[in-house]
């Protein structure tokens, strides 16, 4: 009869602490705050070095939409849209078209975006993929521009010979 007590005191323990658990935000702002807690941050200089030494394998992912990305971007990187990360980034096919190989979960992985923002939530997603060494670029693309403005690659063809960039999707 006593378990028969105890056992909706612990059910009703056990919803308590689930509802706990589970993180609400007000704004994507409040979410890339939380994230920046846990998430490795790699400087635009640190990346320079990295890429100058050539002496450490690293994957350079470019988490902006496509159209973002031909209108500049960091030499070697892929474009993986923020959207479909989660699915892309274990997909060999999409690392054979793309013509790399696929990152293991224990190899340097450095995720940018426009201005930051989404690099963080993309690194905090790796993170919970089970990937150890996934690093947020601090800044973004647009630090790297202003640090670098002589190391970057345009791929205007792709766009149809547009030559402006769009607005930023998703404003980060």
């Amino acid at each position: 009869m006593k378990i028969i007590r105890i056992l909706p005191v612990i059910f009703a323990m056990a919803v308590m602490v689930s509802a706990c658990s589970k993180q609400q935000f007000n704004s994507a702002d409040d979410m890339v705050k939380a994230a920046m807690k846990t998430v490795k941050i790699m400087t635009v200089d640190e990346l320079h070095q990295l890429m100058e030494n050539g002496e450490e394998t690293f994957t350079l992912i470019d988490v902006r939409q496509e159209i973002e990305h031909y209108y500049g971007y960091i030499p070697g990187s892929v474009v993986m849209p923020r959207g479909s990360l989660e699915f892309s980034i274990g997909d060999t096919e999409f690392w054979d078209h793309a013509g790399l190989y696929m990152p293991e979960k224990e190899e340097k992985i450095i995720l940018y975006c426009k201005k930051g923002q989404r690099g963080i939530l993309a690194a905090e997603t790796l993170t919970k993929l089970g990937y150890t060494k996934a690093y947020a670029l601090d800044g973004g693309w647009k630090n790297w521009e202003v640090n670098y403005p002589d190391l970057y690659e345009k791929d205007l063809d792709k766009l149809g010979g547009k030559s402006e960039a769009p607005a930023s999707s998703g404003g980060c």
